[in-house]
């Protein structure tokens, strides 16, 4: 079951300032999913698309590197990544290869040296440091992750993971049923809805998927569910 409010009486309001101070300061782990490749793109590795002069995967480390004090790639076939970065970049195999994100997911925040990490998927060509930031605000001290919402639900492969729920992610992949998208039956997690990221001045582009391929939607989990709206 989720974390419920229970006796903790310390006011919302002092509870958002800690937190606001605190997205500024942390350290966060970057990590990039980049096991697999897309169908759609007839079976090319989405994470070295061309992407206005760059690619993908140099695009995405780019930007990230906004916010993130380390970055990791995570993906089943990390051989094919050693040509193409160099340190401090770091690759990680996924913790299970062939079982999709949720196995690259596991790994990455199992090895992140930092307490946060900010997670995307290998095909999203507009990635954004200030969603991280507004949705590291909302975690910070409170939840195991943070996600954007939209009608179509949240988006786990977007989002922000407080490193010490993986353990919980790796026992999912070892059983070999779950897929990203069941994160929030397992997870306590909030959310920052798309209106949000708008006022904010944050276009709420940085989901769109190159190639046109659809991020997984999830199922609500309301009893997994606590402060999203804090």
């Amino acid at each position: 079951m989720g974390r419920k409010d229970g006796g903790y009486r310390e006011s919302i309001g002092l509870r958002q300032a800690r937190a606001n101070g605190e997205a500024k300061s942390i350290m966060v782990s970057g990590i990039i999913l980049a096991g697999g490749k897309g169908r759609s793109m007839r079976q090319r590795n989405k994470a070295l698309m061309p992407c206005e002069g760059e690619t993908m995967l140099e695009r995405q480390i780019r930007i990230m590197s906004e916010l993130c004090q380390e970055i990791i790639i995570a993906t089943d076939s990390p051989r094919s990544y050693l040509p193409l970065v160099s340190p401090p970049i770091r690759i990680v195999s996924d913790y299970l290869p062939g079982r999709g994100p949720l196995s690259g997911l596991a790994a990455g925040l199992s090895l992140s040296r930092q307490r946060y990490a900010w997670v995307v998927g290998c095909d999203m060509p507009n990635l954004s440091a200030a969603s991280a930031r507004l949705m590291l605000k909302r975690l910070i001290g409170r939840l195991e992750a943070v996600w954007p919402s939209d009608k179509d639900g949240p988006h786990p492969l977007h989002g922000v993971y407080d490193c010490e729920c993986a353990p919980r992610i790796a026992a999912l992949v070892e059983e070999g049923t779950a897929t990203i998208a069941d994160l929030p039956l397992h997870l306590e997690w909030g959310e920052v809805a798309e209106g949000e990221f708008v006022q904010n001045g944050i276009a709420y582009d940085f989901l769109e998927h190159a190639g046109g391929e659809a991020p997984p939607i999830a199922p609500f989990a309301d009893e997994k569910r606590w402060g999203a709206s804090l």
